[in-house]
């Protein structure tokens, strides 16, 4: 009978999806709201496919399909992120295997609510054109899918809207204003706190404007809904082997070192020379920046037109693994985990500055803060929700093997992946894997063994399934 009871909890184990715990901001940190103990991102962007992977009239978006997430997944695991960028997702798509999935393996999910396309993003050249009741239905539904999934650590209201000087002069009251609306709908219908934020173009001339407009409180008050929560940057100013110096990271660092939001790169990874070496990463999560950052997401996981990727996704839906994830898992396993992990969130939160014209020091960037008002229907949709929500939830994860063929960089198959769900309240780590490194010959003809992966959940709850079937 015990030996029933043990193997039964066994199956109910493998069957559902143990749930990170959700994250809060609490000053300049990202903290676990159960522990307060810091969350560092150690990130990937994730868009596969790139913007053609993007089919909402097809059902298709990065997270519709858990087969293409358990692959992705369980490759990520062995890498040893704990966090994904999304972008351009379907507010109408069921997302609840995919979540499930990261969540499981203790990866949590930074979501875009904007994509490419028309009426579902802000028009840089034109703001007030595209701030309508139909965007806003849009960015709440991305809202509605994803807040009920406890590793959604949080929405970018925008990204690289404000990307020139031009841009400058016209966007940033609508950031704020975007801002303001989907955190006021996320305290009427969500259950939980969920912090929105910005990734920002690395426009130097600008950059100090943007943070500075975004992170401050109108009037002086810390609980300004239109303030961002944190504050994201695409940079690529570490190329091949520079230096915290020459890559200008010591300027960033003095730059935000009063900063009262966490700040992060939302992208990094400069690509030329070509294969990367990633050597930033030790400067990203080193003493020097950690105080400052909360860590950031390589740019990105699929191979696209831009080569960027870490890996490969064929046609088939096989994947061969790049020398860029092997330089990444390289320099994440050589990370001082102790050091990353030890620090608590900040017991008290640092004070915003209030918003004021001083505060913006570019001469072509824009320093009011007279936000726009919510557009026509704009308050209904706050006060009542929008109608018919796709609301995501969590969902047992039956399955842990990959089924599709994974290639190393060495040219060998890679058997035997799978995920390994992580126990409750567990964020994922670095392991010191080395993933291409495992990957081995296929055996020749000659061959008599056969090589049998085990694969201990799928077994036991196979097992305690039949032996329940038994007991009945």
């Amino acid at each position: 009978m015990r030996l029933l009871v043990f193997l039964t909890s066994i199956a109910l184990f493998s069957a559902r999806s143990l749930a990170v715990h959700p994250v809060k901001v609490s000053g300049s940190y990202f903290v676990d709201t159960t522990t307060n103990a810091r969350l560092q991102i150690v990130g990937i962007d994730y868009q596969p496919g790139g913007q053609s992977g993007y089919k909402p009239e097809s059902q298709i978006d990065p997270l519709s399909n858990g087969s293409i997430c358990l692959r992705d997944a369980a490759l990520m695991q062995r890498l040893g992120v704990n966090t994904i960028r999304v972008y351009n997702l379907s507010p109408t798509i069921n997302h609840d295997l995919c979540a499930s999935i990261f969540n499981a393996v203790g990866i949590y999910m930074i979501i875009d609510v904007n994509s490419p396309f028309s009426g579902e993003s802000i028009n840089r050249k034109n703001p007030e054109s595209s701030y309508n009741a139909g965007y806003l239905m849009r960015v709440f539904g991305i809202v509605e899918a994803f807040k009920g999934y406890p590793n959604t650590l949080g929405f970018f209201g925008g990204n690289e809207v404000i990307n020139d000087e031009s841009s400058g002069m016209v966007v940033p009251p609508y950031l704020r204003a975007i801002t303001r609306d989907l955190k006021n709908y996320i305290a009427k219908h969500a259950s939980r706190p969920i912090p929105v934020g910005y990734s920002a173009a690395d426009v130097r001339p600008i950059l100090s404007s943007t943070w500075e407009y975004l992170q401050c409180a109108i009037d002086g008050k810390s609980d300004d809904m239109s303030r961002s929560d944190f504050f994201g940057l695409n940079s690529y100013s570490w190329c091949g082997d520079s230096t915290y110096q020459t890559a200008g990271y010591d300027v960033l660092v003095a730059q935000f070192s009063n900063t009262t939001v966490p700040v992060f790169f939302s992208e990094y990874g400069c690509n030329k020379p070509a294969p990367r070496m990633f050597n930033e990463v030790q400067a990203l999560y080193g003493p020097l920046m950690t105080p400052v950052m909360s860590g950031g997401l390589v740019y990105e996981f699929s191979q696209e037109d831009s080569k960027y990727g870490l890996v490969t996704i064929n046609g088939d839906g096989s994947v061969q693994l790049l020398t860029d994830y092997d330089n990444l898992q390289g320099q994440y396993n050589k990370l001082n985990l102790t050091l990353l992990q030890s620090s608590n969130g900040k017991t008290s939160a640092p004070t915003p500055p209030a918003c004021s014209s001083s505060l913006i020091t570019a001469s072509s960037f824009y320093n009011k803060f007279d936000l726009p008002s919510l557009p026509d229907g704009g308050q209904d949709l706050i006060d009542n929700g929008i109608k018919n929500p796709n609301q995501g939830k969590i969902v047992p994860v039956t399955e842990t093997s990959v089924g599709q063929k994974i290639i190393g960089s060495n040219g060998n198959p890679i058997t035997g992946l799978a995920i390994k769900p992580l126990p409750n309240d567990a964020s994922n780590t670095p392991t010191g894997d080395n993933t291409s490194a495992a990957a081995s010959p296929s055996p020749s003809k000659k061959a008599s063994g056969v090589r049998v992966q085990f694969n201990c959940y799928a077994y036991f709850s196979g097992l305690a399934s039949a032996l329940l079937l038994i007991s009945w």
